[in-house]
């Protein structure tokens, strides 16, 4: 019915009768969403072997220019700061750094640009 008292032409279907708009159906989102932590060294590198081991890491890979690349690491969290050629190799350092086994998170505040 509308406002005035006039019915209209509507076809009210109940929820649980209306068919699904996913393919397999809907089955709702399981609970509780637990996150995945990051996996945990057996032990802890020392912070200039791990900023070493990361050095390594992205020299070793050889697309980066590490020449103007400083990398700090203070309990398993990376600091990238320096100056790079190009947008990729910016994206590329933080994902090899991310890689190396005791890294727990990278801090990329590499720029982007002439040396």
């Amino acid at each position: 019915m509308t406002e005035n008292g006039d019915e209209k032409d509507v076809h009210v279907v109940r929820s649980d009768l209306a068919a699904p708009s996913r393919p397999d159906g809907y089955h709702g989102v399981e609970q509780p969403i637990m996150p995945d932590l990051p996996e945990q060294p057996a032990e802890i590198l020392p912070d200039d072997e791990l900023a070493s081991a990361v050095r390594s890491a992205l020299e070793g890979d050889g697309r980066i220019d590490m020449s103007h690349v400083l990398i700090a690491a203070e309990e398993g969290v990376v600091t990238l700061e320096g100056t790079i050629g190009l947008e990729f190799q910016r994206t590329l350092a933080e994902a090899l750094a991310q890689e190396v086994r005791g890294v727990l998170l990278v801090r990329n505040q590499l720029g982007v640009g002439p040396a």
